[in-house]
């Protein structure tokens, strides 16, 4: 029997999840602050800030998949972002150690700081890796730095943890819809990207699926993006145009994404399947 608990069930990227994880595992534990169904599956009101809730949801499961958060800074006060971010990933993941499960973590291509910034910044490299320096000065990417220093910290207490950093999650409707019609200078800061969301939910169970065949303890960062931009345009053109201080240390063919999800692939399999074009 495999069990699997799914936090932010009601969410966008979380109710994808258990929809694709019902035909996989033995049984799904959604749980979300607001109860419902999704997919058949009954999504039981947790608070994730409860430790003996969060407790007793995560001891029944044999892997975590924490989607629990908000997933935009937008219409909250930042110190109200910060302190839901990081406190329920810190009582699911302290929870997860304590029963030795592995945790999938939803983090964020904010974390590079250029998303929300209150003035237009700009990557200073390209293509972006894992191991690009994150310059964020807003709250939201905190707390999605702070979430993964969360999963480090538990990955040396003795379980495995990935920290996925998903790009613009986005359906196929709502891509159809940005293709080539947004002004392309407000698309910088993002360079163009997305990732859409059954990609997004597959890579979550991939990613949970290393963790659950490895069994060891470790940490890592993962991109998780498109392979192409939303953009008719070259990419290269692109940030030669509105962003002309970044440099193009690699380069990036036609309108292939500036974001290198090749660790990814390596570590558990994910490539993006969906591409507009």
């Amino acid at each position: 029997m495999q069990t699997v608990l799914v936090t932010g069930a009601n969410g966008k990227i979380g109710r994808e999840v258990v929809a694709q994880l019902v035909a996989r595992v033995d049984e799904v534990v959604a749980v979300d602050r607001r109860g419902g169904q999704v997919v058949g599956i009954d999504v039981q009101s947790v608070d994730l800030g409860d430790r003996s809730a969060v407790e007793q949801a995560v001891a029944a499961c044999d892997g975590v998949i924490h989607l629990g958060a908000y997933p935009s800074p937008e219409g909250r006060a930042g110190e109200d972002t910060l302190i839901n971010n990081v406190l329920t990933t810190y009582v699911v993941v302290d929870e997860a150690t304590r029963h030795g499960v592995p945790v999938v973590l939803a983090s964020s291509g904010s974390i590079y700081g250029t998303a929300w910034s209150e003035e237009v910044t700009y990557h200073k490299e390209v293509p972006v890796t894992e191991a690009t320096p994150v310059q964020y000065v807003d709250p939201y990417a905190l707390s999605k730095d702070v979430a993964e220093r969360i999963g480090a910290m538990a990955a040396r207490q003795g379980i495995g943890v990935l920290a996925l950093r998903f790009h613009w999650v986005v359906t196929a409707a709502e891509i159809a819809e940005q293709v080539g019609k947004s002004d392309p200078a407000a698309g910088v800061r993002n360079l163009w990207g997305y990732v859409e969301l059954g990609d997004a939910a597959r890579a979550c169970l991939l990613a949970l699926d290393h963790l659950l065949a490895t069994q060891e303890p470790h940490f890592e960062t993962l991109l998780i993006t498109a392979a192409d931009t939303l953009r008719t345009e070259g990419t290269e053109k692109l940030i030669n145009q509105y962003s002309p201080s970044t440099r193009i240390t690699t380069p990036i063919p036609g309108t292939a994404s500036a974001f290198d999800c090749s660790r990814a692939a390596d570590l558990i399999g994910w490539r993006p399947a969906y591409a507009w074009r």
